[in-house]
Formats: C-alpha cells, structure tokens, sequence
C-alpha cells in the first residue's frame, strides 16, 4: 500500500514533484477505510464519486486551491448533494440531499475530495459514539474505548489515517471532545466564522462547524478553505468582514506563548471523584512547560460557574425548534416528519437516548417558557464575565483541559455510568461547555499521554473574532508538546493492508 503522508504540507510537496497523483492518494485512503473501518465503525456512507473526482482534478479541470487533492471525511449531519446524510438517525438514512452544505461548496472549491460520510450520535447529542444508524463507533487508540461525541467518526477516522482531516461540529464540545479522546487538533470557530447553512442544527446560536487535524496547522488550513460569507447563513456577515476576517496570508506570528499572558482556569483542571489524576498530570506538565515557553501563567476563576453552566443550558429550551426546523429544511423524502417527537415515536433509539427523548418532549416554541428568557440573559452575563478576565488580566486566552478523564471504556458507557438517568451515574467530566454556552472560540491540542497511551487534550480559550490568535497559541503549543503517537488499529480480517 503506497505510505501516506502525514499532514497537508507533505502531500502538497508529493503533488508538485509529480510522485503521485490525487487519484493514487484517494484510492490508497479508500483501501485503508476497507481495511480498518470495520474494526472502528467510523464511516457510514462512501463517496461513491470520489475517484471520480479525483480525476478530475488530475485532470486538471479544477483550479489548485489551498486544499488541491486533499482527502477528507465529513460529519453525517452536513448535507452533501447525492450522498446520505441522516445525522445519526435511522429513521433519516435513506436522506439524500438535493445540494451541498455551503462549507462542502467551499471545501470542493479549495480542491478537497470528499472521501465519505462519518458516524455520530443521533442528532449529535450524546458525548459518546453510538447511534440507532450505524451502532458504535470505537476509537483506534484503543478498540475498547470511545472516541467521543458528537463527532466521533471523524475523530476516529482522521486519528486512523483514513482521512487526511475531517469536519464536525461542535454545539457543547462535539469537535473538542473527540479531538481530546483521540489524540487530534480540533477548532471550534468562533459562530458564523463558516456557515451552518445546510448543517442540522441543535442550538443554532451555539453550532459551529470546524474542523479536526491531526496537526493545528491542518486544522487551520481546512477551516481557511470553509471560512466565508454566505447569505443563507446571515450570522456569517460580521464574522467574514474586516477588522475581524483574517486569511490564510496574514503569516501567524511565530513562538506565539512568548509574552502570552494565559488564564488557568482552576474550577476546571480540579479534579473532583470519578475524574483521571493521570490527566492532571499531563495538565500541569503541560502548563509547566508553557511557562518556560515564555507565557504568563495566572490563576483566575468565574463565580458561580457550575451554576451558570447549568441555566444556560439550551438543549431542553430550544433544540426542538431548532432540529425540526432542519428537518422541514430538508424537504422530501421527509415530508412527513416534520418533528423530532415523530422519530422518537418510532422507538428507533437506543436505550440511553435520554436527552433527545427529553428534547421531543420539551416545548415546541421556547419563548412560552419563561426560563428562556432568564437562559439567554445569563448567557450575555457568562459572556462578560469571561471577556471581564480577558480585560482584568490582560489575557491572551484561557486554558484547562478539555475533559479531566482520557476516553472512557464501551463497558462503562453502556453499563450507563455517564448517563444521569442511571444508578452511580456521574457527569460527563468535559469542560468544552463553557466556550460552547458562551458562543466563545476554542481550540483543543494534544498535549500528551496517560500511562496507558491514552491522549489528554488541553483546551485555549479566546475571545470571539480572534480565532487566528488562538490558532497561533495552539500551534506554539503544539511545537513544544510531546509528539502524537499515531493509533495502530488492525486490519479487519481478509483485508489488505
């Protein structure tokens, strides 16, 4: 099988000397989703096209963009024009979009080939990878464990190789966490930074799609290629005009932690029963060497801030209005379901399914429901008080990790130990809420191992239209990490690998 290169720069160079062609690169990823996606179950539909397109490109019809022959695999809840996208849901997997999502046009454009569809959790909401469509998604680090939700299959596909990158999307952490649980650079943009137009929604004001890399540069070249203005999407207006747009030759500045002042945000590397003292660890040997980096390291905290997570909670208040908005949005076949509440009639769930049987029941119109109101204030109020620590203290961003435990074990998630409905059942241990409910951007880096090779995320914190600063913080903070260990997951048997 031809050895594929590591990260976009690499493949680049193979393309201008002429050593392969995009038709050679695409093939050999197909042959290696054959030969270990069915021990991971992380994609759900292929591209039938795709060397097709490939092809083309070869052929040289198609402009040489940014992203010139790049395979990636994109989250099943983003609408591709003659590829299934059901969003985890069996009831939708015979969907076939009529267009593409608008970040697919821009990802086509920059000369991307969409290799296939990834697995996520039904309608994106679980932190876990599984769904009534495509059953369990497992994480190549180790077969045993999860990759994370909700964008687990391109978590999983992208640390396997199977991808040169991917696109999630992140709504409380669903980019972050699987970033975190497998080892990957995954970026959170800052909302309207790429369009959600032709996304399935869950909190609109929340959703953001991004991408996840196996370094943060490819991370940054694959959000460059989405990023844009789109008028079905009019959030995207502020987010893509000057002072706030950046592109890709504005140079990021190098040995950004030098000066940096970071916010450590305690309340949330304290580890509390149940989370991973291994991760702490990793955590402090992380901010020690960012301080010999040359950052700033100083110690602040948000008042009330597991409260303030709790009511601004948005799931039970309006993911109902925003998923069956999406639904009507997708048009036939699906006419006839018009409401998340008809799917979850169905009974085609998984038993754990408790927040979206919660989601059906909860009110179709939020703003009959005056915790609503006092949910959306308090938002602007986390907001503030996080812009306050950036002003106070000067702050370059906020860190802590991403989740305090490395991806937890199938048994534990099906024995129920994370699903609050279950006897001893706890909370997810992930901090991604926090910039999630604050509509603030974030970045989550490897920054090492646990004992048993499990990799820990840090998660940068910053400030919202400010993304290629962050992105500069990860980068730096990527250079002086230890290097990735790359997942071995085996090949199914009779496949070649």
């Amino acid at each position: 099988m031809l050895e594929l290169p590591q990260d976009i720069a690499g493949l680049q160079a193979l393309y201008r000397s002429g050593e392969v062609t995009v038709s050679e690169i695409v093939a050999a990823h197909l042959k290696r989703i054959e030969a270990l996606d069915p021990q991971l179950n992380s994609v759900v539909t292929l591209n039938r096209a795709a060397m097709d397109d490939a092809a083309r490109i070869d052929a040289g019809t198609t402009p040489r963009g940014t992203l010139f022959g790049v395979p990636v695999v994109l989250k099943d809840n983003i609408d591709t024009a003659g590829i299934a996208t059901a969003s985890g849901s069996a009831a939708l997997a015979a969907h076939v979009p009529a267009a593409d999502a608008h970040l697919v046009v821009r990802l086509r454009e920059a000369g991307a080939v969409i290799l296939a569809k990834t697995a996520l959790p039904d309608f994106a909401m679980s932190w876990h990878g599984h769904s009534s469509r495509s059953g369990v998604t497992r994480n190549p680090y180790d077969l045993s464990r999860d990759p994370g939700g909700s964008s687990s299959g391109t978590g999983a596909a992208v640390a396997a190789g199977l991808a040169m990158a991917g696109v999630g999307t992140d709504t409380g952490g669903s980019i972050r966490v699987p970033a975190s649980f497998c080892g990957l650079a995954g970026i959170r943009p800052t909302v309207g930074l790429v369009s959600r137009h032709g996304v399935t929604a869950l909190v609109r004001e929340q959703d953001s799609p991004g991408p996840l890399a196996r370094s943060v540069a490819d991370a940054a070249t694959l959000l460059e290629a989405m990023t844009g203005w789109d008028p079905d999407d009019p959030v995207t207006a502020l987010a893509n005009l000057p002072p706030h747009r950046r592109t890709a030759q504005d140079p990021l500045p190098p040995e950004a932690l030098k000066g940096a002042r970071i916010g450590v945000l305690r309340q949330l590397c304290a580890t509390a029963p149940g989370d991973d003292p291994d991760v702490a660890r990793v955590v402090e040997e992380s901010l020690t060497a960012m301080r010999e980096a040359g950052a700033s390291l100083i110690d602040v905290g948000i008042p009330r801030l597991s409260d303030l997570l709790h009511q601004t909670s948005m799931y039970l208040r309006q993911s109902r209005r925003d998923i069956n908005h999406s639904l009507t949005r997708s048009g036939a076949p699906f006419t006839d379901i018009a409401d998340i509440a008809d799917i979850v009639a169905t009974g085609r769930l998984r038993p754990t399914d408790a927040l979206l049987r919660a989601v059906a029941k909860s009110p179709e119109d939020p703003h009959h429901d005056g915790a609503y109101g006092r949910g959306l204030e308090l938002r602007t109020h986390l907001q503030h008080q996080i812009a306050g620590l950036f002003a106070q203290h000067k702050l370059s961003a906020l860190c802590y990790p991403s989740v305090r435990i490395p991806a937890p074990s199938r048994t534990d998630i099906d024995d129920g130990a994370f699903d609050t409905n279950a006897p001893h059942s706890r909370p997810m241990p992930t901090n991604t809420l926090l910039a999630a409910q604050a509509a603030f951007p974030a970045v989550t880096t490897p920054t090492g191992s646990t004992s048993d090779g499990l990799p820990v995320g840090m998660e940068l914190l910053g400030l919202p239209h400010l993304d290629r600063h962050l992105i500069a913080l990860a980068t730096d903070l990527e250079r002086i990490t230890p290097a990735r260990p790359s997942p071995t997951p085996t090949p199914a048997p009779g496949s070649t690998a």
